[in-house]
């Protein structure tokens, strides 16, 4: 009796020690689904605000170029961009689980903006404005620190969730429309201006769908940036550029170019050779490569309004063929670069939009 009573306590004992410990598991488990999903959220709503912060306060700086309209102590970059971080509740409030700040970009360097300094709320024009790298946009970081709920049992009683937003305004170089994206399109025989064209439909090489790399990267990141923000180096045609192979289902390229099918904006699209044994290649200048190792020769430059293209994963491309080709091995070969000045005074024709 003596023995089976003692086997019975080390069985409870043992249950009770397995109880606690699968207890301790669930509301870990729990806490990282539940407050997992408080992160997701604030980091969305943390990103919605940067990126409404950061073009708000750029179009103030467009406004400053364009319009002559010069900065007062109420009405600048920095007041621009705390009115819309209020109106998504961040703000220096005490209590507030939200900070922001502001810094003032450049030009595009190899992989980021040239930073030129905060915003500040007594500015009373944009840095460089007299002398100097003049300013072309605001990056707007957000940061927050929601609470937690199960994970707070566990010593885990808040997150860091940090986002930034990067908004560029610029007067392109060259004559509009010079919007160029990092499409490759091996062209029909024949095009007729005012019809519709798959201006890549995935067939543009093995295991390429017709994206072009201006600086040799191959991720998702990159090829977004590129769409959303052209950011093309100058060169002269004929040129060979690095392709980016694959199909893609990234959210950000998507809404890239759905922007630019929503807002019908002509882009220019370079027109590429169909292979490396295409006879018309000069210049050491070929299509072609396996894998990462994918080459394009641009040859010629074409004007387009997108139309639509395929979801979700990226390999067709449509678009409206305008019959402008400003740039060619024919014509003009010098391609020029992507934004480096801000916009002019009275300018009908500058870039505003998110970069980053």
């Amino acid at each position: 009796m003596s023995q089976r009573r003692s086997r019975e306590r080390r069985e409870d004992g043992q249950i009770l020690a397995i109880f606690a410990g699968a207890l301790v598991l669930l509301i870990l488990v729990s806490g990282l689904v539940i407050d997992g999903g408080n992160v997701f959220l604030t980091r969305r709503d943390s990103q919605n605000s940067a990126d409404l912060a950061s073009m708000a306060g750029t179009k103030r700086l467009a406004d400053y170029y364009v319009k002559n309209q010069t900065y007062t102590g109420t009405d600048n970059v920095y007041t621009a961009i705390a009115t819309r971080m209020v109106q998504n509740d961040c703000s220096a409030a005490v209590g507030s689980i939200c900070s922001w700040t502001a810094r003032y970009v450049g030009p595009r360097t190899a992989s980021s903006f040239q930073d030129l300094g905060p915003v500040a709320s007594t500015d009373t024009a944009p840095p460089g404005a007299i002398s100097g790298q003049k300013a072309l946009g605001v990056k707007v970081g957000v940061t927050k620190t929601p609470q937690t709920y199960l994970l707070g049992v566990m010593g885990k009683t808040s997150w860091t969730v940090q986002t930034t937003a990067t908004s560029i305004t610029g007067q392109p170089p060259g004559a509009p429309p010079n919007v160029l994206l990092p499409i490759a399109m091996v062209p029909p025989s024949t095009m007729t201006e005012g019809s519709i064209y798959a201006i890549t439909s995935g067939s543009n090489g093995p295991g390429n769908f017709g994206w072009l790399s201006w600086d040799g990267s191959n991720n998702a990141g990159a090829l977004a940036t590129s769409l959303c923000n052209p950011n093309n180096p100058g060169f002269t045609l004929p040129f060979e550029f690095a392709g980016d192979p694959g199909v893609t289902n990234a959210t950000d390229v998507r809404a890239c170019l759905q922007s630019w099918v929503d807002n019908k904006t002509v882009v220019m699209i370079p027109i590429v050779e169909a292979t490396s044994d295409d006879p018309s290649n000069t210049n050491n200048c070929d299509t072609g490569g396996t894998g990462n190792g994918f080459k394009y020769c641009v040859v010629a430059i074409a004007s387009f309004t997108i139309t639509s293209f395929s979801q979700p994963g990226i390999d067709q491309i449509n678009g409206l063929f305008n019959g402008v080709m400003p740039y060619s091995i024919n014509g003009n070969s010098n391609v020029p670069g992507a934004v480096t000045q801000p916009p002019t005074a009275g300018s009908n024709f500058y870039y505003l939009g998110l970069a980053q």
